[in-house]
């Protein structure tokens, strides 16, 4: 397992080197200071794990979680001294796993990753499948809406997964916060309604098939 942190305040850095050092010892773990290097790092190696300082050099937090997520699936934990809603929100927007406010303890850290990874490491169906206009394969992260590839992002590949492995059932935003995200994020229903905006922008021909239940939430249904 490789996993890359990305922290520019160096006791913080190595703290977290330390503490994942133990809890993972056969682990690959490479420490980066800066937000370009940081990136220059994500397109050279495949990384199972990204822990994500906000406030870096050259390239913040958010900046570097927008561009991997439009390559990349891998788990992102974002950590900062940022502790607001709306810093919160944008993370989550940006498809992070999880946003862990600063101070923290490293054995909480270590606990949110062991979530993180568990979530990533159910299986997925391998075979290539049909529904309506759209074919997918979960495993290679393939879609195309009438033989047209399009790309998600990691949250609007589990938002996706979710609603065509269920089809027909109704959704409330707080059952696909705690299902999707992991957690019961209160007040926090706002993130939920804007990955549904963006995967039915990018289902093209099937956008209606995420039909939204009055008062209820929504439900994937040609």
């Amino acid at each position: 397992m490789k996993i890359l942190i990305v922290e520019d305040e160096k006791h913080l850095n190595d703290l977290l080197f330390d503490y994942i050092s133990e809890a993972y010892p056969k682990a690959d773990i490479n420490q980066v200071y800066d937000g370009l290097v940081a990136l220059d790092h994500i397109h050279q190696t495949s990384y199972d794990l990204l822990l994500l300082d906000v406030m870096l050099p050259h390239m913040n937090g958010f900046e570097i979680c927008k561009r991997v997520r439009e390559s990349f699936q891998m788990p992102i934990i974002m950590l900062s001294a940022l502790s607001d809603e709306e810093n919160q929100l944008k993370g989550y927007n940006l498809g992070i796993d999880d946003y862990v406010t600063k101070p923290y303890s490293p054995k909480i850290v270590i606990k949110k990753i062991a979530s993180v990874l568990s979530r990533y490491e159910n299986h997925t169906p391998k075979q290539e499948s049909t529904y309506g206009v759209i074919t997918y394969n979960f495993e290679k992260f393939e879609i195309s809406i009438n033989k047209t590839p399009i790309s998600l992002n990691k949250k609007e590949w589990e938002l996706f997964q979710l609603f065509v492995t269920h089809i027909g059932r109704v959704y409330t935003r707080e059952e696909l916060l705690n299902l999707v995200w992991g957690y019961d994020y209160f007040g926090y229903e706002r993130t939920v309604d804007t990955h549904i905006k963006r995967l039915r922008q990018k289902l093209l021909d099937a956008s209606s098939y995420i039909q939204t239940v009055y008062k209820s939430g929504y439900k994937f249904e040609k």
